[in-house]
């Protein structure tokens, strides 16, 4: 069952994002660099499965807690303690849901040739799952490692934390984040790199009225306080999608389709839903893959909110969810059986941007069998 949920798009990119001079927290890893500008000689497997002898790996100076080594015969450092790669930009689409039998289904009927084509060349899994039931708890889990005690799809305006009973299937329902809530975007700004979230039919900036196909729940960082005050922090990097440059992106992108390119709608499902959603990341994550930013030791993770029953009538469903991780050192066609979840996913990316763990993340195992070793 489908109710009232949309997927999120989360896209990290890196470099050349906005800045800005909002206050940050005392959140992310020392961004200081070790002295020791290491290589070491592999002998590699590229990405088609060949083998290229005598590869010297040039990584340049790799930050404190990470090493020099090579994946798919390319340079990169990677944490001395998970093996997860350094990336240069993190690009993150969420999409809305989905079971994965579902998703598969449709992908054996040739309705997503995008996402067909996509499992075969980069990595997925068979037991990847969300954390929580509706969509806005899976979000905040994603972005500040725990769903803060949220069980509802309720506003983001101050005053607007209300749940309904009926509709979002819990009696007693927190929505309030409170100022003291640690999430990606404080780590981001304490280490110095840039972020943006994006969604589409937004409109205006930090818009928090639902809209047409436009969902606020799916935009994560605008229930956070210290990103709603001050405005400016909030206008600087909460936006529309247009807004959105693949040859320009943030060090972290989050990326929210909206409730129809993301699979949510129509609800119930029909005919359509995955072939729409597809065609959409074929042509947004398509500009992803082809941009000199993801190129250059990108990630980006397509990644379903929850599975498609949304807990609804009393429900607690756990189903599997679709998950598609792609870089320049992830694994080829692999699949991955290792348990995880959104937990997992903000591991990875905080390991993988030499940031510190917030909330569960701090526990979760990242998803190292991802990538290549070599």
């Amino acid at each position: 069952m489908k109710l009232w949920t949309l997927s999120i798009l989360l896209v990290a990119c890196g470099g050349n994002g906005n800045s800005d001079d909002a206050s940050t927290v005392d959140a992310g890893k020392d961004a200081s660099t070790s002295n020791d500008s290491s290589t070491q000689g592999d002998t590699s497997t590229t990405k088609d499965g060949g083998s290229t002898s005598d590869v010297t790996p040039t990584c340049g100076t790799c930050p404190t807690g990470y090493t020099c080594g090579s994946a798919n015969g390319l340079a990169v450092c990677r944490s001395t303690k998970t093996q997860i790669p350094l990336f240069s930009n993190v690009y993150v689409i969420v999409m809305e849901n989905t079971s994965l039998t579902t998703l598969q289904a449709g992908i054996t009927a040739n309705k997503a040739p995008n996402l067909k084509g996509w499992a075969a060349s980069y990595a997925t899994a068979s037991n990847y799952h969300g954390v929580s039931h509706p969509s806005l708890p899976n979000y905040v889990a994603m972005t500040s490692g725990d769903t803060q005690g949220i069980g509802c799809d309720c506003g983001a305006k101050p005053g607007a934390g209300t749940c309904y009973p009926v509709a979002d299937f819990c009696l007693t329902c927190s929505c309030d984040l409170g100022s003291k809530v640690m999430h990606l975007g404080d780590q981001l700004e304490a280490a110095s790199k840039t972020w943006m979230d994006f969604g589409e039919d937004m409109g205006t900036a930090c818009n928090m009225t639902d809209k047409n196909n436009y969902a606020v729940r799916h935009n994560p960082f605008l229930y956070y306080d210290n990103v709603q005050t001050p405005s400016s922090r909030c206008t600087s990097h909460v936006v529309d999608f247009t807004n959105f440059n693949p040859s320009s992106p943030a060090v972290f992108n989050f990326i929210a389709p909206n409730l129809v390119s993301d699979m949510h709608d129509p609800a119930p499902a029909d005919s359509t839903n995955i072939p729409t959603g597809d065609k959409w990341l074929g042509v947004h994550a398509g500009a992803i893959m082809q941009s000199t930013a993801y190129k250059s030791g990108g990630l980006l993770v397509i990644v379903w909110d929850e599975d498609d029953s949304s807990g609804g009538l009393g429900g607690t469903t756990d189903d599997p969810i679709g998950i598609w991780v792609i870089s320049p050192y992830g694994k080829a066609g692999y699949v991955s059986t290792t348990k995880a979840d959104h937990y997992s996913l903000l591991a990875t990316i905080e390991d993988g941007l030499d940031l510190g763990r917030l909330g569960k993340a701090a526990t979760a195992q990242p998803l190292t069998d991802y990538f290549a070793t070599n």
